[in-house]
């Protein structure tokens, strides 16, 4: 079962990432884990109790103390196998790419990207495709 944590300091934002995962697992008989966090210093200090407990970040960019960015730079620094993926509303994308992110999103998250993202991860885990 794949970890997934979902940060963004809006309540709104992440409960929509939230809402589109269920979507996916009713529609595909899977689970996930879901992890929520409204800040990068909370997704941090889990991160560091355990630098594998999570296959997939989705970070928000702009929050209040630390960026989506900082937060990645620090997640990739120390677990190069982990999937990251950016909902963001702001900034050049290419800025990202330090990252080397699976994707980079606008606000709001859509199904179909989700959809894509999450049969990616769920192929790289396991080793084949969704079944469809």
């Amino acid at each position: 079962m794949l970890n997934i944590s979902i940060c963004d300091d809006g309540a709104l934002q992440r409960a929509l990432v939230v809402l589109l995962i269920h979507e996916y697992e009713s529609k595909f008989g899977v689970k996930f884990n879901l992890y929520q966090f409204s800040s990068g210093e909370e997704l941090l200090e889990k991160f560091n109790e355990d630098r594998n407990l999570f296959d997939l970040y989705f970070l928000d960019n702009r929050m209040k103390k630390i960026t989506g960015l900082e937060i990645a730079s620090y997640i990739r620094q120390r677990n190069k196998d982990c999937y990251i993926v950016f909902i963001t509303a702001s900034g050049p994308q290419d800025d990202f790419k330090v990252v080397s992110p699976l994707r980079v999103l606008i606000k709001p998250a859509q199904q179909e990207d989700i959809t894509k993202i999450l049969d990616k991860v769920l192929e790289g885990r396991i080793g084949r495709s969704p079944i469809r």
